[in-house]
């Protein structure tokens, strides 16, 4: 068993978890099943409707909160 998150169009989501091997197998399996599906994650491989199949790279939460701490001023 293989768990995918997925996000629909209006920000709403959620995982799922079904015997699907694949990503490229999952994705329309998951647009199917669920309206307006835009995003599919499973590990660190990933798919958007705009950029299509690749890889997700996580940013440090370091990056993230020294980005954070800059708009704050």
């Amino acid at each position: 068993m293989k768990s995918y998150l997925f996000t629909t169009e209006n920000g709403r989501g959620g995982v799922m978890l079904c015997d699907i091997d694949t990503l490229e197998e999952a994705v329309p399996y998951l647009r199917k099943r669920f309206d307006r599906v835009v995003r599919v994650e499973q590990g660190l491989e990933l798919w958007t409707i705009e950029g299509g199949f690749g890889e997700f790279h996580p940013r440090p939460v370091e990056e993230v909160l020294v980005e954070v701490a800059e708009k704050e001023g």
